[in-house]
């Protein structure tokens, strides 16, 4: 970044109107400076050269701070803008694998549906209504998909969801590909003719075969892509903001743009190495970009996000907060504050060499010379306050930016976690639905259970974020588990959640236990999700439950790591943290355990709670004894999860930065 600032700092201030007038000012103190100084040295032989030497000196000091000051000034507006700009696209590109990864689970399971292997070895004409209404109970839950189509290993289209497509064959590559490779997915963006009405498809897709190992078709499930990149970009970037999300794809070319009337896609291609700046129809830009982080080992499709600032916007930016900032003790800018400390030294200095002036005048009868001295003096008070002002300026204008991130941080990491957990109360509800978990509840046999406990193994490599799965009957009595040896227990414990989900009487629900330490997960505090098991659809009577045990001490601590800035190394910047908390301040997970131990209570004010439930809130706070600032936002669900689905969860995030 210091490169990158010393490279292009002259280009950079004509935008930066602040600066400007602030260099502008000090520049004609400096002259008047120097125009008295000279009338000094006309009027004052009778006093030597040693004061006005002395003041020279002085003046040099000044001018050399004053560059200082300058340059802090333009590197700190540099600096606030490149760092939000970094987090804001590194966290639109890892929201956006974070959704994909599931996906690529979601295709590796569905591929072994017996409904589907069933249809595709036999698609008979009476099963086809069936098939659809299989398909169409799928995408209820996992929403995030738009269609998903069965072709035949010859790419006949056998079924699909959308009805308003009428084309029976596809010639996409995707259909060999998958057959000659069946253990794996294929995850391709282009255009695609299962789609032919959208320019570009993301399609995941994997052939379905049999127990024998023949190829029966191929399944396809095409996701929302535009409808999910808008919505991730329109949390990231603020109404009031003039800066421009853009995916760019791995051949340079733009995915897509946030705004794109103002920077059309074409005249944007091109991938970023380094930071940069670009014009586009005579407006320069700032440009800065992130690559994924990966996310379990799954990078997804080579893509890397880009943000552009207008370099106009700066001139534009919040230059004050509501927040009471002391000018003197706040450590949050130390090249600011030493210049600060610094301009107030010099000041002294001259008072003293203008104070031994105005004694030398008495003594030596050159009463000329004292109006020269107060002139300087008062020059160097302007100056100093010129100091002062422009640093509480833009100590204020850099706060406030720090605040603004902050409050987008504690937005994303709930983001992220309500996108996480919509995926687990859609897994539970679906997989209920598995005919080899009703058998099971059915007649419990060993071979049955043997054959449940494989389905769940299988089921929980693919979904990693569950410790374990559990199948467990009407009484509550545990019949298997993915991990066998991790399933010790024959009942489902008390406040597992479990009793909760034999009471409901539909597919479409499911439960949720609170968030407490559970002997399913080695007594620390998880979520677990169930959803009913109905073998017997006309009695409205569950059978049974799945039990799903999220693996909540990884996965949010997770989630709060990769929300908080990181330096050059790739490290926690020193001074953040950030925690996961509940209505009460008692703390579900915390990036920082020493500090904020799970379990503890993080004290704030009812009426701060209040607040963030309308929108994010910032605040001085002081915790232990010690100040930090601190962002607090609230939880608003993901599409259908917390937001219509009758579930009701009250939890925040709080981001706090030692001050």
């Amino acid at each position: 970044m210091q490169f990158f600032f010393e490279h292009h700092k002259n280009h950079l201030k004509p935008h930066m109107s602040g600066v400007l007038q602030y260099e502008q000012k000090l520049t004609e103190l400096d002259s008047w400076w120097s125009k008295v100084s000279l009338i000094g040295k006309i009027n004052s032989l009778r006093l030597g050269s040693t004061i006005l030497d002395n003041m020279d000196q002085t003046k040099k000091r000044f001018t050399e701070l004053q560059q200082i000051l300058i340059d802090n000034l333009l590197l700190e507006q540099t600096k606030k803008t490149l760092l939000t700009d970094k987090a804001c696209s590194q966290i639109a590109i890892d929201v956006l694998i974070r959704n994909l990864f599931e996906r690529t689970a979601d295709i590796g399971f569905l591929a072994t549906d017996s409904q589907i292997r069933d249809f595709l070895a036999a698609p008979a004409a009476g099963s086809t209504d069936a098939m659809q209404q299989h398909l169409a109970s799928y995408v209820s839950y996992y929403s995030v998909y738009q269609d998903v189509v069965l072709l035949s290993p010859d790419g006949q289209i056998l079924l699909r969801l959308d009805q308003s497509y009428t084309q029976n064959y596809s010639r996409d590559p995707l259909v060999q590909h998958c057959l000659q490779q069946p253990r794996n997915f294929s995850e391709t963006f282009r255009y695609s003719d299962l789609q032919p009405n959208q320019k570009q498809s993301l399609i995941y897709a994997q052939a379905v075969v049999s127990d024998q190992g023949e190829a029966l078709g191929v399944l396809c499930l095409c996701f929302k892509f535009e409808d999910e990149i808008i919505n991730i970009f329109k949390n990231l970037i603020p109404e009031h903001s003039q800066s421009i999300l853009l995916l760019q794809a791995d051949d340079g070319s733009t995915v897509f743009s946030s705004d794109p009337d103002s920077l059309p896609p074409q005249q944007t291609s091109g991938r970023q190495q380094k930071l940069g700046l670009r014009k586009v129809d005579n407006r320069d830009y700032l440009l800065s970009f992130a690559q994924t982080q990966g996310y379990q080992g799954y990078f997804g499709p080579a893509w890397q996000t880009q943000i552009w600032t207008p370099l106009h916007s700066f001139s534009a930016q919040a230059t004050s907060t509501q927040q009471v900032l002391d000018i003197d003790n706040l450590t949050l800018f130390p090249e600011l504050f030493q210049i600060h400390r610094s301009s107030l030294q010099v000041n002294e200095e001259l008072s003293l060499i203008v104070l031994n002036g105005v004694i030398s005048a008495a003594r030596n009868d050159a009463v000329e010379f004292v109006p020269v001295l107060d002139a300087i003096r008062g020059i160097g008070k302007e100056i100093h306050q010129v100091f002062s002002h422009s640093v509480e300026e833009l100590a204020h204008t850099v706060l406030h930016s720090q605040l603004e991130e902050l409050m987008m941080l504690a937005r994303q990491a709930l983001d992220i976690m309500d996108r996480n957990l919509y995926e687990r109360a859609n897994d539970c509800r679906w997989w209920a639905h598995n005919k080899k978990f009703q058998l099971l509840l059915q007649n419990p046999d060993a071979k049955k259970q043997q054959e449940a406990a494989e389905e769940l193994a299988y089921i929980n490599d693919l979904y990693t974020v569950y410790s374990n799965i559990y199948i467990y009957d009407a009484k509550q009595t545990i019949l298997c588990g993915a991990r066998e040896h991790q399933t010790e227990l024959k009942q489902m414990p008390e406040q597992s959640g479990a009793a909760q989900c034999l009471l409901l009487d539909s597919p479409h629900h499911y439960a949720v236990s609170a968030f407490v330490p559970s002997l399913l997960y080695q007594q620390q505090s998880t979520y677990i999700y169930h959803a009913p098991v109905f073998t017997d659809a006309t009695t409205g009577k569950a059978q049974g439950g799945i039990a799903l045990i999220f693996d909540s001490a990884p996965q949010f601590s997770a989630m709060l790591l990769d929300i908080l800035p990181k330096n050059e190394q790739g490290e926690i910047k020193a001074d953040f943290s950030a925690c996961f908390i509940d209505e009460k301040g008692a703390i579900l997970s915390s990036s920082h355990t020493q500090l904020w131990p799970v379990g503890h209570c993080v004290p704030l004010p009812d009426e701060l709670f209040r607040s963030a439930q309308q929108q994010p809130v910032s605040q001085r706070v002081i915790v232990k004894g010690q100040a930090y600032w601190l962002a607090l936002a609230y939880s608003k669900g993901y599409r259908e999860y917390k937001t219509c689905d009758g579930y009701v969860n009250p939890l925040y995030c709080c981001v706090l930065l030692q001050c």
